[in-house]
């Protein structure tokens, strides 16, 4: 018995009409695979010091630098080049990096 849906499905289990089958459809779940989170290397003066997650809509970069501050540490610059947060300093690169490594600890 074959019977029409009206999306042009004929009842077989084999999608037809405006939707392709299923099996067509998640034939490759890699590229079809939403991230749920951004992330970004970050890097003191080109040294990998961590990875930051912005998880949350109301999650930056920005907050990374607020965090710096927050610590008493202000000489500083950053930027971002593609997925790397960049962080120049003069002087005080072990001091923000072992900053750092507490906020991505304490994440």
């Amino acid at each position: 018995m074959s019977f029409n849906n009206g999306a042009g499905n004929s009842g077989s289990g084999v999608g037809g009409g405006l939707f392709p089958a299923y099996g067509m459809n998640n034939r490759d779940q890699e590229n079809q695979v939403k991230l749920n989170e951004d992330k970004y290397d970050v890097f003191v003066n080109d040294d990998f010091v961590g990875q930051k997650s912005l998880k949350d809509q109301g999650e930056n970069l920005s907050d990374i630098d607020d965090f710096l501050r927050q610590q008493g540490i202000s000489d500083f610059t950053a930027s971002l080049d593609g997925d790397h947060y960049k962080i120049k300093t003069d002087g005080s690169n072990a001091e923000i990096a072992g900053a750092l490594n507490v906020y991505f600890n304490n994440r």
